[in-house]
């Protein structure tokens, strides 16, 4: 069995999950698990902008939509075949669906949401609606105010 040089801890949940492989089994509920998006969220004056790494995911397998301020990334990503005649000594590499909901904390403006994917990044922005972009409001002098 190969370890990674880090944590001890790791080590120790590494070799507590290699120990309950011959009961788990390679096909067990907990093989397929979905697993979490990590995010970047960015907030300016005039909107968010997130930014997802998903290296190796198609754009085919990428869906993104938003319903009343909930923003939803969800997708798959694939595992690589390996021989059978081979042994596989580390996976850190997850597979499967993904999936992440955000709820902003003011108003987006749905129709105006972007996305796109650039070198395995999903860039997201999300100007936040018109009602709730800060302005400055004038003052003006009546009467003998000034």
């Amino acid at each position: 069995m190969l370890y990674r040089t880090r944590n001890p801890y790791f080590r120790m949940v590494d070799r507590l999950l290699h120990d309950a492989r011959p009961f788990l089994g390679e096909r067990s509920e907990f093989a397929n698990l979905p697993f979490g998006l990590a995010l970047d969220v960015e907030e300016t004056a005039a909107g968010y902008t997130l930014r997802a790494n998903l290296p190796g995911v198609k754009l085919d397998d990428i869906s993104v939509s938003i319903h009343e301020d909930v923003l939803t990334i969800s997708g798959e990503t694939a595992s690589a075949p390996h021989s059978e005649d081979s042994k596989l000594l580390i996976r850190e590499r997850r597979a499967g669906k993904f999936s992440r909901s955000l709820r902003f904390p003011g108003s987006v403006d749905g129709d105006a949401v972007s996305a796109s994917l650039e070198d395995g990044v999903l860039i997201i922005n999300l100007p936040k609606a018109e009602a709730h972009t800060p302005r400055q409001i004038p003052v003006s002098v009546t009467g003998n105010a000034g």
